[in-house]
């Protein structure tokens, strides 16, 4: 029995859109490296907790996808047969996301929070 099992690692490149009634898709870029192009993958999910995962993603958030690759034939417009690949997700991961300062806790050299209130001087 073959087995077809990818795993990427990538960017969103576009807000999830909702398919049907249990379905999600988008778009995967995937950085190969200085000196190659981004792939580009279709990201489609189909049941209820996978497409959620997908639906609550923005686009340019940081992502690790696992499914099945699938292979993509269609005719553009102008008559071209055309291929893609595209991934089939079953696992969704979120990568943390950093802050725009470029840290995702305070930075180094921030104050510190102001301390809480003993449990006496509460009003409840």
């Amino acid at each position: 029995m073959p087995i077809n099992t990818v795993t990427f690692s990538g960017t969103l490149g576009r807000t999830p859109e909702r398919v049907g009634e249990k379905g999600a898709k988008s778009r995967l870029a995937v950085y190969q490296g200085k000196d190659k192009p981004t792939l580009w993958l279709d990201l489609t999910t189909w049941g209820e907790w996978s497409s959620k995962d997908l639906l609550a993603c923005d686009k340019g958030e940081r992502l690790t996808v696992a499914g099945r690759l699938e292979l993509r034939e269609w005719t553009s417009r102008e008559g071209e047969k055309r291929q893609g690949f595209g991934v089939i997700a079953s696992n969704i991961e979120r990568h943390e996301r950093k802050q725009r300062g470029g840290y995702a806790s305070p930075p180094p050299n921030a104050p510190a929070p102001a301390a809480l209130p003993a449990d006496d001087e509460i009003p409840f």
